[in-house]
């Protein structure tokens, strides 16, 4: 074999090369395309069966059915409504590992009175809880 001949073979075995390289691109992209179109079809979805037969539900915090039994069970008042003043459906905040507002007041006033003011370990502390 000549040096010519070589070279012709390998010049021909790269340009098949690349023309299946560029075959299966453009299949891969026409798959892409299809599988894209499928994925924005609509489908009809009757409800009208599950429309008929709802029932709402009143959904509700644990904590007023307990304040509820407590106090169909307790025929005096709670001694907490006497001295704080809030609207009849007021709810404790359920804790999430948050500041306390109390502690955020306290500190808030402290930097107002002196200037100084450890509000950056109250963060601390909060991001610590977590």
């Amino acid at each position: 074999m000549q040096y010519g001949q070589i070279v012709f073979i390998l010049f021909v075995a790269m340009a098949c090369y690349y023309a299946f390289l560029i075959f299966t691109d453009i299949r891969k992209a026409q798959a892409a395309r299809n599988a894209e179109q499928e994925n924005h079809t609509e489908e009809e979805i009757d409800i009208s069966d599950e429309a008929r037969s709802f029932r709402p539900t009143r959904v509700s915090r644990d904590e007023e059915k307990k304040e509820e039994a407590v106090n169909h069970g307790q025929s005096e008042p709670d001694p907490r409504q006497g001295k704080d003043f809030r609207r009849p459906g007021y709810r404790e905040a359920i804790m999430t590992d948050g500041i306390l507002v109390d502690d955020l007041i306290h500190e808030i006033d402290r930097l107002a009175e002196t200037g100084t003011s450890d509000l950056g370990i109250v963060i601390y502390t909060c991001e610590n809880a977590r």
